[in-house]
């Protein structure tokens, strides 16, 4: 990524001019003050062009910078030459690296352009569900869920299909951005459910920031273990798929209310609740899965690279017992590779191919050079986070583009009538 060259020749130059300075013990401040104006305003021209997105990791590294030069100026102002050792030095390098972390994590990115025709809006709300105490808590509290709409601006009397998402463990409501703004740019309404204690991290309309569960995390990270036994993961994963089957059903239900009272307003009045698509990501795609078998207003349902836990109704005698009822709505499963052969070892015993194998209209497309994390927008908001919790060989934003057309592709047909369907079998597997 050019961002990161441009970081490292940035820092590079900053030790090579600290080296080059320390060679002599006094420096002409009006030449130090030159090398200085010169760093800030490669920095700034650097960061506001070329199209990237501004973010505030820029502001540490530029303050760094002027901080330098109006040191250097002061210097120079007063026609003193300044005698700096190897120790201020590398404390200056020191904290020009500190400034640089953020962007080297959260690098600025170019934007996927999306493809529709309609401007989009957003709105975040948070409601309570006041029929469930708050499981993570202990003081009576309801379970509230914070919920983020993107929608079209349109001046004229229509409607629109809903798609709601629910991001993967320690994924957050902004997970897949690039999905839902081209969903909202082609004429639909898209719900992303933040769960919060599953999240990374969510902030409530009250200000009030919740962070992801330390057992929540511990757990997530010990079934994902080699030698965990299957009874174990079984046991462990039930509540996590309950909170989130029941969160989708609260949120549904009250977009459902607010859609049919009189005065809806912006967005519910242009959601048409009859043509509703379900879409998850991991953990969130195995409660889309479970929850679109339960909604008769559902019409399609998409799985990212989830197992589909909630379907696996039992474990006993060392086999799972798998939910027997033929899906009854368009189901489409987009995988790695990776997990589509890993799972072709466990036969009727994995549950992706139990499911869609009686399925009535059962698909995958399996992506071929990818891993976990493609299949979110975290490989352009982080790349390195990205690495860490699984990214494969193919071009990131690449996967993203392709995934998303695939989605709107999949919606077009079974939420709007419109395009061509994939081929109308049983089960039908297709790599990309």
């Amino acid at each position: 990524m050019e961002v990161y060259w441009f970081l490292g020749a940035f820092f590079l130059m900053e030790a090579g001019k600290e080296g080059i300075f320390l060679l002599k013990k006094g420096k002409n401040p009006h030449i130090v003050f030159g090398f200085c104006f010169g760093e800030l305003l490669g920095f700034l021209l650097f960061s506001s062009v070329g199209g990237w997105e501004w973010k505030n990791t820029w502001l540490l590294p530029a303050a760094y910078l002027l901080w330098n030069m109006a040191g250097a100026w002061l210097d120079a102002a007063k026609k003193r030459r300044r005698k700096t050792g190897a120790g201020r030095a590398v404390i200056r390098l020191l904290v020009l690296s500190v400034s640089l972390l953020p962007i080297f994590l959260f690098p600025p990115m170019k934007p996927i352009p999306v493809t529709g025709s309609y401007a989009y809006e957003t709105a975040s709300y948070t409601w309570t569900d006041e029929s469930r105490a708050e499981s993570f808590r202990n003081d009576g509290s309801s379970r509230q869920v914070a919920v983020q709409f993107w929608y079209p601006v349109t001046e004229k009397e229509e409607t629109f299909p809903l798609v709601v998402f629910s991001h993967g463990a320690f994924g957050y409501r902004m997970s897949n951005y690039s999905a839902y703004t081209e969903l909202a740019s082609n004429g639909y309404v898209v719900c992303s459910v933040e769960h919060p204690y599953h999240a990374l991290f969510s902030r409530l309309e009250d200000g009030q920031l919740i962070t992801a569960d330390k057992d929540f995390i511990r757990d997530v990270f010990r079934i994902n273990e080699e030698g965990v036994p299957e009874e174990e993961i079984f046991s462990v994963n039930r509540p996590w798929i309950a909170l989130r089957v029941a969160d989708l059903h609260f949120v549904l239900d009250r977009i459902g209310e607010i859609c049919r009272g009189k005065s809806p307003g912006t967005p519910f009045s242009l959601i048409d609740t009859e043509r509703t698509g379900l879409i998850g990501h991991s953990l969130g795609g195995a409660a889309a899965v479970t929850t679109g078998r339960e909604r008769p207003e559902v019409k399609a349902v998409i799985d990212l690279d989830g197992t589909m836990l909630g379907e696996e109704l039992d474990f006993s005698n060392g086999k799972y017992r798998m939910n027997e009822e033929p899906y009854p709505v368009p189901l489409l499963c987009i995988d790695t590779t990776g997990h589509y052969v890993e799972g072709l070892k466990y036969g009727d015993q994995y549950v992706n191919h139990a499911i869609l194998s009686e399925a009535r209209d059962g698909k995958e497309i399996h992506f071929d050079d990818a891993e976990h994390m493609n299949f979110t927008d975290l490989p352009l908001f982080s790349p390195p986070l990205a690495w860490l919790l699984g990214t494969g060989k193919r071009d990131a934003r690449e996967c993203i583009e392709t995934m998303n057309g695939i989605i709107l592709e999949y919606y077009d047909y079974y939420l709007k009538q419109e395009g061509e369907n994939r081929p109308n079998t049983p089960s039908f597997t297709e790599s990309v």
